[in-house]
């Protein structure tokens, strides 16, 4: 007869357990429900969106979405509902306390807050004030979700590997912004990147401007600045727009500008885009500046502009 399973054997088990399965186990076994908060949730993605007429919870692959007076559940292509009569808060911080709060150790590969609001972010009123979670990477949808999100992420967390956002003025002088390993700025509605915005951000490794519609990123002063001052430049800076004009735009900037260092870039493996000029330029004797554009048409913002520091000459 086998041996039943000791405390260790059921925290490695339930650890490693799929989040959506394991709260589908729980929810059948009241003696496991006595040990479950003690012992970590690994989850692959958590997103809280919050918006006028619904609130959504999605917990790797199953989404949750509290309507004015049901819960709908969908997972696999597989959906049903119940009818509840409660406000649309107290919907969701009910899933919330259910799957989430409580638990001793919360791990959270990918933390997404979407929040229709603008001016407030509903985590607070969602969440215990003691919450916190330990995350790889942060999609913070604005200024108000990102700050409300940080005050609930373990510190143990930082640096970020990811974190995305709308910026403000603040923003770039945010140590969480400037330190992440890959920034995602989405410039819908920003009016300018400047020169000293971007030098502020010379610790991350890859930083992403999205959504970009008009010159709004002095990314030339900015690789002129570097040649003049022969500071090395660490990061790797990437324009993605939809907007072809925009495109066009700033590679006749970069003509105007470092027409000097055109280059054919041998060696680059890049599917350049057609008819564009390509630049190598020279900041030291140990580095220098690829700039180029590039075709991607199975993304959405499938034109991009690259700003890549290599070394040597």
């Amino acid at each position: 007869m086998p041996l039943p399973l000791s405390y260790p054997g059921f925290r490695c088990i339930l650890e490693n357990l799929e989040a959506v399965k394991r709260a589908h186990i729980i929810a059948r076994a009241p003696s496991l429900q006595k040990i479950d908060k003690l012992i970590p949730l690994c989850l692959g993605n958590l997103t809280i969106d919050s918006g006028w007429f619904n609130n959504k919870l999605t917990i790797n692959k199953l989404s949750i979405k509290c309507e004015k007076d049901e819960v709908k559940f969908g997972r696999k292509g597989k959906n049903f509902s119940r009818k509840i009569s409660v406000s649309l808060e107290v919907k969701m911080k009910k899933l919330i306390n259910s799957y989430i709060s409580g638990r001793s150790k919360i791990i959270v590969d990918k933390f997404k807050l979407q929040s229709k609001f603008h001016v407030h972010s509903l985590l607070p009123d969602l969440l215990p004030i003691d919450q916190k979670f330990r995350v790889n990477s942060l999609d913070a949808f604005s200024h108000v979700d990102f700050e409300a999100a940080i005050s609930f992420i373990d510190t143990c967390s930082f640096p970020l590997k990811t974190v995305v956002t709308i910026p403000q003025l603040s923003t770039f002088d945010n140590q969480v912004v400037k330190l992440a390993e890959t920034l995602k700025l989405n410039l819908d509605h920003y009016a300018r990147v400047t020169v000293e915005d971007l030098k502020k951000l010379n610790n991350n490794q890859t930083v992403i401007f999205k959504h970009c519609r008009y010159p709004n990123i002095d990314i030339v002063p900015l690789i002129e600045y570097h040649v003049e001052t022969k500071k090395d430049i660490g990061t790797t800076f990437v324009i993605s727009t939809g907007d072809r004009d925009f495109i066009y735009n700033m590679l006749s900037e970069f003509k105007l500008a470092l027409g000097e260092y055109r280059s054919d870039l041998d060696g680059v493996n890049e599917r350049f885009l057609r008819g564009s000029s390509k630049y190598l330029i020279p900041i030291n004797n140990e580095s220098r500046i690829h700039v180029y554009a590039i075709d991607e048409p199975e993304e959405g913002d499938h034109w991009k502009i690259v700003i890549k520091p290599v070394s040597g000459l």
